[in-house]
């Protein structure tokens, strides 16, 4: 457990933002950066809004101030194809050797449960219902060395207050599981230590639009006599 101990020592472990690249090259081929596009940019990341790759934007007041605009392409999506992060891409890679696992096996089945659940192997809880499913949701799993495991699900909800509300939850679930916000980070990211299962968990949620899309990295309980 050395290696995995290493990882966190010092700042929590961050997710490499591989679609944010793929977002702006697709803006860069397509020519589509406007100055009005730039200006709403720079007003959202000095209100303190997470914006990934220049697509996520605070939407006008007086329509419920919880939907966000869309702004640009899809992210999430290349070519209408949903796209999951390679296993190189989640943080630690070059120690826990991260490899996409089939999720309809046994051992995956039940971690495709839609926001407001959270962590893996109950590490938050059980999915209880009580919120609305999203319309659509792309789950893909990934195993590691000494049983580090991650998740990435995107999920496309009826509308953007809809997915916000998903997101209001999902942060009251963490929160609740003992995992809270990283401060000062360009999204919204949390990191922490699981009151269930004394599991490390690292989780950054991105959105646009009624999509939103969790990325969550957990490693297993540290050892104490290692």
């Amino acid at each position: 457990m050395a290696d995995i101990e290493e990882l966190l020592t010092d700042t929590p472990v961050r997710l490499a933002p591989a679609a944010a690249v793929r977002a702006r090259g697709e803006r860069r081929r397509a020519g589509r950066r406007t100055a009005v596009a730039a200006v709403a940019v720079v007003a959202a990341g000095s209100l303190g809004f997470g914006v990934w790759g220049g697509l996520l934007l605070p939407q006008e007041k007086g329509t419920g101030g919880t939907d966000v605009a869309t702004q640009g392409p899809n992210p999430f999506k290349s070519d209408g194809v949903v796209q999951y992060p390679d296993p190189s891409e989640l943080p630690g890679h070059e120690v826990l050797r991260w490899r996409s696992v089939d999720v309809a096996t046994n051992d995956y089945e039940n971690e495709t449960a839609p926001l407001p659940q959270a962590g893996l192997d109950t590490a938050c809880g059980l999915w209880v219902g009580g919120t609305d499913r999203p319309e659509m949701q792309y789950t893909n799993m990934y195993a590691g060395k000494d049983d580090a495991r991650a998740r990435y699900r995107v999920s496309q909800y009826p509308t953007p207050a809809a997915a916000a509300e998903a997101m209001s939850r999902l942060d009251t679930t963490l929160v609740n599981c003992g995992v809270e916000k990283v401060k000062g980070t360009a999204d919204t990211e949390y990191s922490g230590v699981s009151r269930h299962t004394a599991a490390q968990l690292n989780v950054t949620v991105k959105s646009w639009g009624a999509w939103v899309a969790v990325q969550e990295t957990q490693l297993p309980p540290v050892d104490s006599d290692d």
